[in-house]
């Protein structure tokens, strides 16, 4: 494993998430109804918010022509049915039927992202935060996986603990700070958001390849292999089921050569004296 973990892997249990998931808190506000019963992951001013009889709904949704709330509708109708090349122009003429429609905007993101187009993707995800005044999470999260999948992840740390402190409910968003950081080799770091994230969502497969990763960098083997059993019960036809299976191998073969060579070691005495070496620290 290396640290460029595919965004498109995340795709469809990270990025369309915030577009079709139910139960998602932000800025510690109840989760509301926008047009597709779906969380908006924006933190609004109470003030906007219009109150009636059952679910509340903000002044701006009630404001969204029914044109463009159709156009975005069937956008992710063929988003969430992996066309995103058919999406994009539903959900383009959303967005010019009302400029401000950040959602739209963030679709088109993980459509382009799909599609693997990262200068159109990190385009449509920075109209989004645009539109939304920087209140809305998702085209956070959306830009800070494209930061990690191009190995910014300088970049892409303070974008994701902005999009956690709007959405701090929503797991995957800790398993990408934590690549951030084990890309930035703050293990101990990556190791506890990498925890977070399952805590949160204990069905996300990809962090425990990530805590796999950070193991082997430890050269602590043993934990490394149960990271992987993890992910491959969790996914066993997944995208890089095939990858983590041969690294699988490849540790089991480490853990058995680790072996015979301690029970040599036992046989034999080590013939160097120990006070002579100066690798791990200065000798007396």
């Amino acid at each position: 494993m290396n640290q460029r973990l595919s965004a498109w892997l995340l795709l469809g249990a990270f990025l369309l998430w915030p577009l079709t998931a139910q139960g998602q808190e932000t800025n510690s506000s109840t989760t509301r109804r926008t047009i597709l019963n779906t969380p908006s992951f924006q933190a609004e001013d109470p003030s906007e918010i219009s109150r009636r009889t059952g679910p509340s709904v903000s002044v701006r949704e009630l404001s969204i022509p029914e044109r463009a709330r159709n156009a975005f509708t069937k956008g992710l109708d063929r988003l969430t049915k992996n066309d995103p090349a058919g999406s994009l122009v539903h959900l383009q003429r959303a967005a010019s039927e009302f400029p401000n429609f950040y959602e739209a905007y963030y679709a088109m993101g993980v459509a382009h992202l799909s599609l693997g187009h990262q200068e159109e993707a990190e385009r449509a995800f920075q109209q989004s935060i645009d539109a939304s005044g920087g209140r809305y999470a998702g085209p956070h999260f959306g830009l800070s996986v494209l930061l990690c999948h191009q190995q910014k992840f300088t970049e892409a740390e303070p974008i994701i603990r902005k999009a956690l402190e709007l959405a701090p409910s929503f797991g995957p968003g800790y398993f990408t700070l934590a690549w951030a950081l084990f890309g930035l080799n703050r293990l101990d770091e990556a190791e506890e958001n990498a925890h977070e994230a399952l805590m949160r969502n204990p069905t996300l497969a990809p962090a425990h390849l990530l805590l796999a990763d950070i193991y082997n960098c430890r050269s602590d083997f043993s934990a490394a292999l149960v990271e992987l059993d993890a992910y491959l019960r969790l996914a066993p036809d997944g995208a890089l089921s095939d990858q983590a299976c041969r690294f699988r191998e490849f540790l089991k073969d480490k853990i058995a050569r680790s072996t015979l060579i301690l029970e040599a070691a036992r046989a034999k005495p080590w013939p160097y004296p120990l006070i002579r070496l100066t690798k791990c620290g200065r000798s007396a």
